[in-house]
């Protein structure tokens, strides 16, 4: 039996089961459901009713496009599909494309003001976009990199220049181009396009060939260099604020795009400085729309701001900018120097919304000869996951920036700081402390048990920590394995001289071994 198309039924039965999986996967579950409704409801719909039922079904697909549930242009091709295949239900073409054309009129007409009224018509009245949970679908979260960067949300990845930031996103794009795996076992991705945004670095001298040293599949990346200007001539940069329906357009034209790297993202803004709350809210809105209808990971590389308060500002509170860029990603991420590794780096989490805290990573930078001449840097990273806190590995990181030339606060010079200082018996741990901060070797507001290159060398080297009499007048001791007593310093003073024990040890508090 045909349709009024032509086509036997059980033929456009199956493109339209092909048509729902595209949608589900393109538009989200919520926006395939609400197209399937409204094409099945006027297939099924007696002849006599059919045209009464695809006007009720414009009017339904007006409200998702209102509602941002469905595009526009979805919305028009949908309906100018269900009136060919039916034929325009016996009218005449033109009033049927008239219609169509009057409910997407309705999606984007500005409102009007009451004296700008047609007369006799009510003005349109201020109203609560909202739908009854009932009506919604669950959707299940999918993920780019499990654990790390989820289908359709912004993720914001912050560090120091110099670091790597940008090799990461090479990485990313290559694993994503190949449908590769992903460090650590943390699993693999399936294979797709990926658009690439860079305003600081050229395409054919450094994008092209860290994408080349990361082995990205080149056919799959797509390097956006500019936009035309407003009248379809020139070249512009991109702006967030004006040409997010261009990427849509692009990414909808390429058909499999899963991930797209903006880098880094502050140059986008459209003239915005970043730092005020609503206009950076206003200017991501419709980027985090975008990428939620298309099922498109972002991934935005920004800058972290030095530390202030005296070194307790949180690596959350230190990302580029507005707050309103942490609050907008679902996840944060930031690159940072290992204080003891100056070839080294960290990716840790700062923020992760929909997921269980993500252990961290550690990788370095090789150069690899790409072609004839040409060398680029690309990231390795180790097998195993680290542990070290975000706060402490940026405040160390950046406490050994600030005091190089100085004694350094590596394990090396730690270990020889130690032997120094306990060489000659055991010595009080808060004068220890005090004598490594004179050597810049830790820092004012951290005590030893906090810092990771003391533990390390206190482990290499042996050192004991041992309580030195008993009430008011005890307290802890380093010493070296078998070292001597007797002190020839002042710390063998008598009792009632020795550092009270309402004065915090090493470990942070009133008692124990360190």
């Amino acid at each position: 039996m045909a349709n009024g198309n032509g086509r036997p039924e059980n033929q456009a039965e199956a493109e339209a089961a092909g048509s729902e999986v595209g949608d589900e996967r393109q538009y989200g579950p919520t926006a395939a459901k609400v197209l399937r409704d409204v094409k099945r409801s006027v297939a099924l719909a007696s002849q006599e009713a059919k045209f009464a039922v695809f006007t009720e079904a414009a009017a339904t697909l007006a409200e998702a496009v209102a509602s941002q549930w469905v595009p526009k242009n979805v919305m028009v091709d949908r309906l100018s599909e269900i009136a060919i295949a039916h034929g325009y239900f016996g009218q005449d073409r033109r009033e049927v494309e008239e219609l169509i054309g009057q409910y997407a009129e309705r999606t984007s007409a500005p409102k009007q003001k009451p004296d700008q009224t047609a007369s006799g018509a009510k003005p349109a009245k201020r109203r609560l976009i909202a739908h009854r949970a009932s009506d919604l679908e669950p959707e299940k979260l999918v993920w780019v990199w499990p654990g790390r960067i989820p289908e359709g949300k912004l993720v914001l990845l912050g560090g120091p220049p110099g670091l790597g930031k940008s090799q990461l996103t090479a990485f990313m794009s290559a694993t994503v181009s190949n449908g590769g795996h992903w460090p650590c076992g943390e699993g693999s991705t399936l294979p797709g396009d990926v658009i690439f945004m860079s305003a600081e670095d050229g395409v054919q001298d450094t994008i092209i060939p860290r994408l080349m040293a990361a082995g990205a599949d080149r056919d799959r990346v797509h390097i956006v260099s500019a936009a035309t200007k407003p009248d379809g001539t020139g070249r512009k940069t991109f702006s967030l604020k004006t040409d997010v329906d261009l990427l849509e357009e692009m990414a909808r034209k390429i058909g499999n795009v899963r991930l797209i790297i903006v880098d880094p993202i502050s140059a986008y803004m459209g003239g915005s400085d970043g730092n005020g709350n609503v206009e950076t809210r206003e200017v991501l809105e419709p980027l985090a729309d975008m990428a939620n209808r298309l099922r498109i990971a972002v991934v935005a590389v920004t800058h972290l701001n030095k530390g202030g308060g005296g070194g307790n500002q949180s690596a959350l509170n230190r990302f580029a900018g507005s707050i309103a860029f942490v609050a907008a990603a679902r996840a944060a991420f930031a690159v940072i120097e290992d204080p003891e590794d100056e070839e080294r780096r960290f990716l840790l989490q700062a923020k992760n919304n929909l997921g269980k805290k993500c252990k961290g990573l550690a990788f370095r930078l090789e150069q690899r000869l790409v072609g004839d001449d040409v060398m680029s840097s690309n990231v390795m990273f180790e097998g195993d996951h680290v542990s070290e806190s975000i706060d402490e590995a940026l405040s160390a990181s950046e406490n050994r920036g600030a005091k190089k030339g100085q004694s350094g606060g590596g394990k090396d010079d730690v270990m020889q700081f130690l032997r120094d200082i306990l060489s000659a018996g055991p010595v009080d741990v808060l004068e220890v402390e005090r004598q490594a901060r004179a050597a810049a070797l830790l820092e004012d507001d951290k005590r030893l048990s906090k810092s990771k290159a003391f533990r390390d060398a206190r482990t290499e080297l042996g050192i004991k920590s041992t309580r030195d009499g008993f009430g008011p007048g005890s307290r802890y001791v380093l010493e070296l394995p078998d070292a001597p007593w007797a002190p020839k310093n002042p710390m063998g003073a008598p009792s009632q001289t020795r550092a009270p024990t309402d004065d915090l040890g090493a470990h942070g508090e009133g008692g124990g071994p360190q």
